[in-house]
């Protein structure tokens, strides 16, 4: 007689069982992470960063600030220059002008809608004598000294970047020797479905435009592996990056003299 004829359902199953099982034994299988997706071009920027604006962002905002002067880096006596790169509407150098009156920011963002948002929001806040607003691409900031800063800040950035490297760079060319630079950014997650429990966890009450607005920022995010290997390739101890949510890592470093 010859070989049984398995029916295609049985072998199919038959195959997957296998597969399992060699997978499951392999000591040194990893699965296959989700690959970095670039946000797409939008096709309405002042709508979009109306919606940005609209969404609740103090938490993590407050959240930065609080992080950012936990540790004490501010200079006696004299007034701290930090640059906030990606400054969007400008909530965070407000934050952190309402908490140290020693401190003021020149904020960039490279979007025209978002820096008209910012102004009026720091006209409103009574700070347009202590945050400047400017217009550049922070991966091309050429115009702007080196060491200019005490601080050099950005939160939530990078993954905007076609290259989050350049960004980076230019972060720790504009601080000072002995300054800090304090570059908090999403995570991506290793799954999609990782990725939709973050937006379902952290968006779930918002529309349903500003939830795409986060999860394609998390398809577009750096894992703490790739940022880690861009900070050691600027010279940068890999351990200065760590998680510190369950969508944040954080880049905490001071420049050495």
């Amino acid at each position: 007689m010859g070989e049984p004829v398995w029916p295609l359902w049985k072998r199919t199953k038959k195959v997957q069982f296998c597969f399992q099982f060699i997978i499951a034994n392999r000591k040194d299988f990893q699965p296959m992470s989700l690959p970095r997706t670039p946000e797409p071009a939008s096709d309405d920027v002042k709508q979009e960063s109306l919606e940005y604006h609209l969404m609740d962002h103090f938490g993590v905002n407050q959240t930065f600030v609080d992080d950012l002067m936990s540790t004490y880096w501010l200079a006696v006596g004299r007034v701290a220059d930090v640059v906030d790169l990606g400054s969007g509407t400008g909530a965070i150098a407000i934050l952190l002008c309402r908490r140290c009156e020693s401190v003021r920011v020149m904020a960039i963002d490279n979007e025209v809608e978002m820096l008209e948002i910012a102004k009026l929001e720091i006209d409103i806040a009574g700070m347009l004598d202590r945050i400047t607003l400017r217009h550049a691409d922070i991966c091309d900031l050429a115009a702007y000294d080196d060491s200019m800063a005490d601080a050099v800040i950005s939160n939530t950035v990078l993954h905007h970047l076609d290259d989050p490297g350049r960004g980076l760079a230019s972060a720790i060319r504009l601080a000072r020797p002995g300054g800090r630079v304090f570059i908090r950014d999403l995570f991506r997650p290793d799954s999609e479905t990782a990725l939709e429990t973050l937006v379902q966890s952290h968006a779930a009450d918002q529309s349903s435009t500003s939830q795409q607005l986060l999860r394609q920022s998390l398809w577009a995010s750096l894992t703490l592996e790739e940022i880690r290997v861009l900070a050691r390739g600027l010279g940068i101890d890999p351990s200065c990056v760590q998680m510190t949510s369950d969508r944040h890592w954080t880049l905490d470093w001071v420049k050495p003299h």
